[in-house]
């Protein structure tokens, strides 16, 4: 943070220097028309819109795959499900069977019977015959078979239900064998189908993340097309506000677009038609007046001449009027150059000049005492009070005219020049002008560039209220800026920046 309250970030230094150029307050070449912008619609807050339409596709991608990914689980689960249940109770029927032709041989005891059998692995045979339990093996018994499957056989009833096994879930099918009064039971473990569930799980998760991820990717591409034609519009509006009146959009064969761009194709040459038609006639009146007003300059300075042979009261009379027309030909000169600028005339008598000799210029020709000074932070090498040259590319008239204008603000509505200070920002030529005023009010630190503003301060007199007006506008025009803040040591301060001249240039005039 430099002292005249500004930072060396560029972005900074531009948006602080349109807000002192006084470039969003009114309609024409280089102002931007400011205010508060209503948003319409809802959108997420904080998301720009290409963001807004990014995670928009997201949503949708992944609603949908969410979606999807449900639904085939859900199918998926009930079918393999369902084939496990049919396989689980045919098998049981079939050693049902078996158990039951085994008992029903002479002789056959139960437990030979049950250890004859082989069921498929992940099974186990239990029967309740005689009040006992027997099992196929250690691993199931009694415990394994609910009760209500175990009422459901001694009633005569085939039940199938899903149970606890000591590997995991599993179904248990009961089936009753009145004939030799005995109740089969087989159970069977369903970790496989446990498995295959969990892994059907994870594939599904990950095509819901890869297809929300691929909506995100679209709808990425999607904004950008979208987004296209706004940037386009943002960038001609962009080179319109710095006065670039003759930027138009391209032609577009978008159906869509053709309406907007022949729209703002419109607004563009109707604004261009207003601000020229209205400058072309501020520039022809101010003309037409400098005649008349030559005339009675000429007339006044011959009355000056011979003022002894008035009367007290002529007397009185000739220097107001002297004083009075002295301000409306300083006022006339002041809008025919802003006439001139706003009329897009460029600045074609660009000169190398060394800024820091044109300023102790424009102070010798205004005839004040001040020294033009280096703050000390010039990488120059120069010492606190030796001027660094700072070479730009300027008309040397028009920047002449400026300074003086500036200069001739500070006598006239702030007591005075106190310092005036030149040194080197980075790229940038930097003018520190420092006044023996009251310094000017924040709210009023933007609205005194605007033309025929002024803002009182401690022995103020009136001016022409065109001078800022003109300093802003003709800095502008060189790339330039102007802005007001406050001195140090109290009082106003106006910081002029100015871009540098590359390095290896032609030399610069003294």
């Amino acid at each position: 943070m430099t002292d005249d309250g500004v930072t060396d970030d560029a972005v900074a230094e531009d948006a602080v220097a349109e807000r002192g150029s006084g470039a969003r307050r009114r309609a024409g070449p280089g102002r931007v028309l400011a205010g508060r912008v209503r948003r319409v619609g809802w959108r997420p807050p904080g998301l720009g819109l290409r963001a807004t339409v990014t995670v928009s596709f997201a949503a949708g991608a992944l609603a949908l795959s969410v979606l999807l990914s449900v639904g085939t689980y859900v199918a998926a689960r009930h079918y393999l499900v369902d084939q496990r249940e049919r396989v689980a109770l045919r098998q049981a029927f079939v050693d049902a069977s078996v158990i039951r032709d085994g008992l029903l041989t002479r002789g056959a005891r139960t437990s030979d019977v049950i250890g004859s059998i082989s069921p498929p692995a992940g099974s186990d045979v239990v029967l309740h015959r005689n009040g006992r339990w027997f099992s196929s093996s250690l691993r199931e018994g009694s415990a394994s078979v609910p009760p209500d499957v175990a009422d459901a056989a001694t009633a005569g009833a085939v039940t199938l239900a899903w149970t606890s096994t000591s590997s995991g879930p599993g179904i248990v099918v009961g089936v009753p064998l009145p004939a030799v009064r005995a109740r089969f039971f087989e159970v069977t473990s369903t970790t496989e189908l446990a498995a295959t569930l969990s892994t059907l799980t994870n594939v599904l998760a990950s095509f819901a993340v890869v297809t929300t991820l691929s909506g995100a990717l679209v709808g990425r591409a999607a904004s950008r097309r979208l987004v296209a034609p706004l940037d386009s519009i943002a960038g001609a509006a962009a080179r319109i506000a710095v006065g670039e009146l003759g930027t138009r959009l391209p032609a577009t064969d978008d159906p869509d677009l053709a309406v907007i761009v022949g729209s703002f194709n419109s607004m563009v040459e109707t604004l261009q038609e207003r601000i020229e038609r209205d400058a072309r006639f501020a520039a022809d009146l101010s003309h037409e007046l400098r005649s008349p007003l030559t005339t009675l300059k000429a007339s006044v300075d011959v009355l000056s001449r011979r003022r002894e042979e008035l009367g007290p009261r002529s007397q009185q009379a000739l220097d107001l009027v002297a004083v009075e027309l002295d301000r409306l030909h300083r006022s006339l000169e002041d809008l025919l150059e802003l006439g001139r600028l706003d009329a897009g005339v460029v600045t074609r008598d660009l000169t190398p000049t060394d800024l820091t000799e044109l300023v102790r210029h424009a102070l010798r020709d205004s005839r004040r005492p001040v020294e033009v000074l280096d703050d000390g932070s010039s990488p120059s090498g120069a010492g606190a009070g030796t001027a660094p040259a700072l070479p730009v590319l300027v008309d040397r008239g028009q920047l002449h005219r400026a300074l003086l204008n500036l200069f001739g603000n500070a006598e006239t509505h702030a007591g005075g020049l106190t310092a005036v200070t030149v040194r080197r920002s980075g790229d940038q030529a930097v003018v520190l002008v420092d006044d023996d005023g009251d310094g000017v009010a924040p709210a009023d630190r933007e609205r005194i560039f605007e033309r025929f503003a002024r803002a009182g301060s401690r022995g103020s007199r009136p001016g022409t209220g065109l001078g800022l007006s003109l300093v802003a506008e003709t800095l502008r025009a060189h790339g330039g800026a102007v802005w007001c803040t406050e001195a140090p040591g109290g009082g106003g301060r106006f910081v002029v920046r100015l871009p540098l001249r590359p390095a290896g240039d032609a030399e610069v005039e003294a």
